[in-house]
């Protein structure tokens, strides 16, 4: 993925992404022209049927995919307002899977973003498609406990390359 790891570090304890949450899937990001990707191998903890990535898990994948690329392309913290989530083929626990989140539209109110997981051979495992609203950030800042100044720092952050 080479060396264009988004920057920006999530100042909470995410599930998905927060390096300081140890039973979390401490996601890191890369910037891409429509968005960002990340390379993942999701541990048996989390299956569903054995062997299994659970469902839960793999809408927190795609859900990711699309809040980063919003955070590394345009700098916006949004909020997920709805993702249609497509289970294509069954993903495989313990195996390298490609997440990538492209945004197809957005405005200074709202965002669509198309996310996928592949498996390592290119195959389409899962789909989703996301809106996304954009709230105040000191609402944001305010709902998460987090100042609103290191909030705008981890954005700002994240657009760096």
């Amino acid at each position: 993925m080479g060396n264009n790891e988004v920057q920006g570090h999530w100042p909470g304890s995410c599930f998905g992404c927060s390096s300081r949450n140890l039973k979390g899937l401490q996601l890191r990001f890369f910037h891409t022209e429509e968005g960002c990707v990340t390379s993942c191998t999701i541990p048996d903890t989390y299956c569903g049927f054995d062997g299994l990535v659970h469902g839960g898990i793999i809408a927190t994948l795609l859900d990711e995919a699309a809040g980063w690329s919003l955070f590394a392309r345009i700098g916006r913290l949004g909020v997920t307002r709805e993702m249609t989530t497509r289970y294509l083929k069954p993903v495989p626990t313990n195996m390298e899977l490609r997440v990538e989140g492209i945004i197809v539209s957005h405005d200074e109110r709202n965002a669509d973003v198309r996310s996928t997981i592949h498996s390592a051979d290119g195959t389409l495992l899962a789909e989703g498609d996301s809106a996304w609203a954009f709230p105040r950030l000191g609402r944001i800042a305010a709902l998460a406990n987090v100042p609103e100044g290191t909030l705008q720092q981890f954005l700002d952050d994240c657009c760096r390359k």
